[in-house]
């Protein structure tokens, strides 16, 4: 701005007023802000879009994890209800052949 006012006038011209000068040095100050947040702003758009991009694959990871953990434990619950009726079964096996070894015995003498 001084440099501005500081600067040899033309002859036949009038000096610059200190409105002008003002004015100037704003117009080049905002152009070179109105730069910076475009860069800055471009910047951290872009780094929020990389963000983003990496929290979807993460949870598209993540989701995986849980997909394949849901079908383990649908395939664990599958075999444990399968022992569990096989367990059900040989119980209700061991019973009925208890009954009739005790009503063999009974017949033959050997319980009371």
């Amino acid at each position: 701005m001084e440099t501005l006012k500081a600067a040899p006038v033309p002859d036949g011209e009038e000096p610059i007023s200190s409105a002008q000068i003002v004015a100037k040095v704003l117009t080049e100050d905002s152009s070179m802000l109105n730069t910076f947040l475009k860069n800055a702003v471009s910047s951290t758009e872009r780094e929020l879009r990389e963000q983003l991009e990496a929290e979807r694959q993460a949870k598209a990871a993540f989701q995986e994890q849980v997909d394949a953990l849901k079908k383990k434990s649908e395939i664990a619950d599958e075999n444990l209800a399968k022992t569990q009726k096989q367990l059900d079964e040989t119980t209700k096996t061991v019973e009925e052949n208890n009954m009739l070894l005790r009503r063999f015995l009974t017949l033959n003498g050997n319980l009371p």
